[in-house]
């Protein structure tokens, strides 16, 4: 495929593309930003003697997205870019139509032949007069035509004569996310870690950020050229490639994201993962709160339910995380969570596991993390009626239901736990009446905050309306 901007005839791009040799990108420092949903940029130096006014020249910058590859340097833009998805020996037979090739006939035997043409492929043999169809044997590929990486022939037009260029694109594969330790009790701590995946981004020793925050995501284009799947090493640890443990800086804020700098620069073989310390351990001490889901469905009618019903008590962790303290200020990027506590032998355990959305500074934590072993409820519907209107004076028909429940609380623990008692329903609807004070917490969430001394039950009944 091609890419020729303001009109760059194709066939022009190639001449010119013919003479160039594949130039390394290894000048200059390199700097990737790499963002949670896979989308890479990177800015790197070129080697490439760029004449002045237009030239072209072939370079390896393995798979990219061709429209995005842009000069960083004034006077020099990117007017047109031809680039190869990956490397082939059909993509190689293109590149060199006309060349001479040396063919292996038999083990002791070979021949010369010029490549013609292709779509289909047409050959001259050298000791045979006349054009042959199809290849005439397996060819013998000089080393210096076979590039290590996919390439592109990109056309420049530049103000003067330069041998390197400053550029910036887009790539893909490459990824990150973020995974959280919670540690409970008087030595409360959070930690939190940077996994890289290299996927098939293949630089050397590169100065890494990581974005953090919702920049969107494009529809697929198909101006990325992917490697086929087949091609990409099974994923494995890399033993001598882990970034050293240590605080990533928080740069700064850039637009609505947040950015993350490795303390060590990386280099990325396909295939490899990485982790790094996102921030240095930040004193955090956790309160578990208990919470019992509702009866009713959010939306739609109230419905009559038979016999009692078991409900889970879920387990949630909640930080109060204030600004001016270490903890309130750290911007928190979405992640995995893993919650541990010490048994009573002082071995820590593996006792919850969540994840968390991006938590700008200042903002509570919440942790969702399993359900309690200990602490049970049973719910049961007591009452239930309901009475219908008919449409009149072009107002739809009405159904009104009435319901009342009985909520049983158990805990088995040697201390105390407060219990939060939820109902949510979207619509017309409201809570008539209740042992305990009904708070409404939103327009569809009102909640019974149950206490329930340690080693004995709590009951709470109410009675709510729906309307539909």
């Amino acid at each position: 495929m091609t890419y020729a901007a303001r009109g760059a005839p194709l066939r022009a791009l190639l001449l010119l593309a013919a003479c160039c040799p594949v130039v390394a990108a290894a000048q200059g420092p390199t700097s990737v930003t790499l963002s949670a949903s896979g989308g890479v940029l990177v800015r790197r130096t070129l080697t490439s003697a760029i004449a002045a006014g237009g030239s072209t020249t072939t370079i390896g910058l393995g798979e990219f997205m061709p429209a995005s590859l842009t000069s960083l340097d004034a006077g020099v833009r990117v007017v047109g870019v031809r680039a190869d998805g990956e490397v082939t020996e059909e993509m190689l037979l293109r590149r060199n139509i006309g060349r001479t090739f040396e063919i292996q006939v038999s083990d002791t035997s070979r021949r010369r032949a010029t490549l013609l043409s292709m779509d289909p492929e047409r050959w001259q043999r050298a000791d045979r007069p006349g054009v042959f169809f199809g290849r005439p044997g397996r060819i013998v590929w000089p080393a210096e035509l076979v590039p290590a990486t996919p390439t592109a022939d990109v056309s420049w037009q530049s103000d003067r004569a330069r041998d390197r260029v400053r550029v910036m694109y887009q790539t893909d594969g490459a990824s990150w996310s973020a995974s959280y330790q919670l540690f409970l009790g008087a030595a409360g701590h959070l930690d939190g870690t940077a996994l890289i995946n290299s996927g098939t981004l293949d630089l050397a020793d590169a100065e890494v950020q990581l974005l953090s925050g919702d920049i969107g995501r494009a529809q697929p284009s198909a101006m990325m050229y992917k490697a086929a799947a087949a091609r990409a090493p099974q994923l494995q640890i890399a033993s001598n490639g882990f970034a050293e443990a240590g605080n990533i800086t928080i740069t700064e804020a850039v637009g609505e994201t947040h950015l993350y700098t490795l303390p060590n620069r990386l280099s990325f073989i396909p295939g490899t993962t990485f982790t790094s310390a996102l921030f240095e351990p930040l004193v955090a001490h956790a309160d578990r709160r208990f919470v019992m889901p509702g009866a009713l469905q959010l939306y739609g009618p109230l419905n009559q339910d038979t016999g009692d019903r078991s409900a889970p008590i879920m387990v949630a962790y909640h930080l109060d995380r204030k600004l001016g303290t270490p903890l309130g200020d750290a911007p928190l990027p979405a992640g995995s969570i893993e919650v541990y506590d010490l048994d009573r032998g002082g071995r820590m355990q593996l006792v919850g596991r969540g994840s968390i959305g991006h938590t700008a500074p200042g903002a509570e934590l919440f942790v969702d993390a399993g359900t309690s072993f200990d602490v049970t409820g049973v719910r049961t519907q007591t009452e239930y009626a309901t009475s219908r209107t008919t449409a009149t004076a072009g107002l739809p028909s009405r159904t009104t239901a009435t319901s009342s429940y009985r909520v049983v609380l158990h805990n088995a623990k040697d201390s105390a736990v407060t219990v939060e008692v939820r109902e949510d329903h979207a619509g017309e609807w409201s809570v008539l009446e209740s042992s305990l004070p009904a708070v409404k917490k939103s327009a569809t969430r009102t909640v019974f905050n149950v206490p329930v001394p340690a080693r004995d039950s709590a009951i709470v009944t109410y009675r709510v309306r729906v309307v539909w």
